[in-house]
């Protein structure tokens, strides 16, 4: 008979970050353990969790392991037994680690030659004999992103423990773990239902929580939350401004949650909204509220774990919040007195990097680098954008909230006069900041922006600061796929070689204590940078078109505009489930394997044999014109259905009638060099070698 098997950890409060991280080491380590236990569980292991729980709950964890009858296998007979015969150290161990005895161990012969082998019979235990131990090891296991020690135990855990439940059906697992022994005693909501209380069994331990104010399942007391938040956003005149993090934050940080609303001074409402939110944000974890039109609502919504006189919660959170807003108030007024946008030259004192050089030095070549992207019109708006797009770098508001970089240049900018396109431009020069994040829309914000992420790539990687594995301290990968989405989607096209060849140009125009000496050459740093690029567009491009035809189409691109590759890989993708295409295909790939050791010079149309072969040449060289006009528009479709429609039949013939490799060299070289032309022609849009059959 199965039962499910419950285990929950009680403890003093956890950060909210501790609470997901255990979670995630609590099931992956039951899950191991259960496995090793040979106590297969009949469904999956789900944990819950509160600021001062965590817990798993197992279903249908088997009363008793099944016997265990194996011959399990060893290190080879070379390592296992000496020259004499006997066994070696290697052996011994394997015997050990088995639970066995050396006399165990014999050799037996495999598909792969002789290796060491124990047969293992082994009577199953009993569930209850088995969990007491495994629970133990489990709490042991549990890991966190910082550990502490109490009491006078050897033991380290997130924060001290108080109680443990341990039940398997009915039944208390009992086990002791840093002082506190296993039992069916929990506690309910700190403050709306404190006493101890027994937990009957497993199946029973949500509702048994429910009952006592606390929501264990993050699920059930996210989606409380939300409801709460809405209807009380919807009281204060307004909906909710929703935030991803705030909503985690909040969920980890109550067991039941409520919602206080509360009251902005009416004497900060002339503060821009930005600040206003992130000083809720960040500092108070509150939610802002909007009305219909986008306007902030002088409301702000607070989740706390109990709903005991909220008017007194609501009156010392206001008086906290005043004391954060005089704050950023105060940093705005200071802000406004310094005048940066009057003079930017204090940003050569910021440092970007050690080895680029200041803020100010990075300024200058994003100037340079943007005028030389946008269009001529957009110049002047561009280089007094590239001018002022660090200036905010330099106040008081940012130095505290750097979340608001752009935001409030941008706020500043119009202020001092701006222009609100350069304004813009300030502000948006910083999009994409995610993936879900827009593109900038002008040319103006996007030339800053594309010269901003390309200054940055090229001295980072000019220096030797190239991602590796997961480790991307200065967010290149971000940077370049930035770069990508703003030239496929926003107002300036992407020439990745093109641009970022410009930008290692411009780190060689400094003057000065400001130049910057690369220890490898331009070419090695740009070749680095455009392999680089091809990592980013490869994983960008398979979230939406199949592999193979992302790698044809990147194989056959130069490196340079995005909206090239764009427009190749759209058109092969359709070539692909075209009806002609497996056809094409073989044959293509055939021309290409037999002639790309030839040399690439023309044939001599004079000489092709009447027939399958003069007829393959002058539909080759009839087509081959329309087919590079339309891949010099950039039309690969219309490219591929010449292509298909020009040259499907006069190949298949040519192959199915004409023996190329004849004896006769010269009649032998130009038909290689015939099937050469018309391969080099197709690969100039798509490498068809590497596209997938069927």
């Amino acid at each position: 008979m199965a039962r499910d098997l419950l285990l929950e950890i009680g403890a003093e409060e956890l950060p909210a970050s501790f609470v997901t991280h255990a979670l995630d080491v609590m099931k992956s380590c039951a899950e191991k353990l259960l496995a090793d236990a040979r106590l297969t569980p009949a469904g999956v292991v789900r944990t819950y969790g509160t600021p001062r729980r965590l817990a798993l709950v197992i279903p249908g964890v088997p009363d008793s392991q099944p016997d265990r009858n194996e011959t399990v296998l060893g290190p080879s007979a070379s390592a296992g037994v000496k020259p004499d015969g006997s066994f070696s150290p290697a052996a011994e161990g394997f015997a050990r680690k088995q639970g066995a005895t050396i006399d165990a161990v014999r050799v037996i012969e495999t598909p792969k030659g002789k290796y060491l082998a124990v047969d293992i019979q082994e009577k199953g235990r009993a569930a209850s004999d088995v969990l007491p131990e495994l629970l133990a090891t489990l709490c042991q296991r549990v890991t966190f992103p910082k550990a502490m020690r109490w009491g006078e135990g050897d033991f380290a855990f997130g924060r001290p423990i108080h109680w443990i439940v341990a039940l398997a059906g009915d039944d208390v697992v009992s086990f002791s773990f840093a002082g506190v022994t296993s039992g069916r005693s929990t506690r309910g909501h700190r403050f709306l239902a404190p006493d101890t209380f027994e937990v009957a069994n497993a199946a029973g331990y949500l509702d048994a929580l429910r009952s006592a104010h606390v929501l264990a399942d993050p699920e059930e007391r996210r989606r409380v939350m939300v409801e709460r938040l809405h209807a009380a956003a919807k009281d204060a005149g307004g909906v909710l401004e929703e935030d991803e993090f705030l909503l985690g934050e909040c969920m980890s940080l109550v067991e039941e949650p409520h919602v206080v609303p509360g009251t902005i001074d009416e004497r900060f409402t002339s503060l821009p909204d930005d600040v206003i939110v992130s000083v809720m944000r960040t500092h108070q974890r509150y939610f802002a509220v909007r009305t219909p039109e986008g306007e902030l609502v002088p409301k702000y919504l607070n989740v706390v774990n109990t709903a005991n006189d909220p008017a007194r919660i609501a009156k010392g959170n206001d008086r906290v919040l005043r004391a954060r807003l005089n704050d950023a108030a105060f940093f705005v007024r200071e802000d406004l007195k310094k005048k940066v946008w009057d003079d930017v030259s204090p940003l050569d004192r910021v440092v970007f990097q050690t080895k680029l050089g200041s803020v100010g030095a990075k300024v200058r070549r994003v100037r340079a680098l943007a005028s030389a992207i946008a269009p001529d019109a957009d110049r002047p708006r561009v280089d007094r954008a590239a001018t002022l797009a660090k200036a905010d770098l330099l106040t008081y508001i940012v130095g505290e909230f750097p979340e608001l970089q752009g935001n409030m240049g941008r706020w500043y900018a119009l202020g001092a006069g701006v222009e609100p396109v350069v304004a813009d431009a300030i502000r948006d020069h910083y999009r994409p900041a995610g993936a879900s994040d827009s593109v900038p829309t002008t040319t103006v914000a996007a030339a800053v922006a594309i010269a901003d992420r390309l200054d940055t790539l090229v001295g980072c990687f000019g220096i030797g600061l190239v991602p590796t594995g997961s480790a991307d301290p200065f967010a290149l990968r971000r940077a370049a796929l930035g770069v990508v989405r703003i030239g496929l989607d926003g107002p300036i096209d992407a020439d990745l070689a093109g641009f970022s060849a410009l930008a290692f140009d411009r780190y060689g125009e400094s003057a000065g204590a400001e130049s910057v000496a690369f220890p490898k050459a331009r070419e090695a740093i740009l070749e680095s940078i455009g392999t680089f690029f091809r990592g980013r567009l490869e994983v960008f491009f398979r979230d939406a078109y199949p592999g193979d035809v992302v790698d044809a189409a990147l194989a056959a691109w130069s490196g340079g505009s995005v909206r090239d590759l764009k427009a190749r890989i759209v058109a092969v993708d359709a070539f692909r489930r075209a009806p002609e295409f497996e056809s094409l295909s073989v044959a293509f790939k055939r021309a290409w394997n037999i002639a790309k050791d030839v040399s690439p010079e023309a044939p001599d149309a004079a000489t092709f044999e009447p027939g399958p072969e003069a007829d393959l040449g002058e539909a080759f060289f009839s087509a081959r014109s329309g087919i590079e006009k339309a891949i010099a528009g950039n039309d690969y479709d219309a490219a591929l259905r010449l292509v298909a429609s020009r040259l499907r039949g006069p190949i298949d013939t040519f192959f199915e009638k004409v023996f190329v490799m004849v004896e006769d060299e010269a009649v032998r070289t130009n038909r290689l060099r015939l099937l050469r032309s018309i391969a080099d022609t197709v690969r100039s849009i798509v490498h068809v070698e590497l596209l997938a059959s069927g």
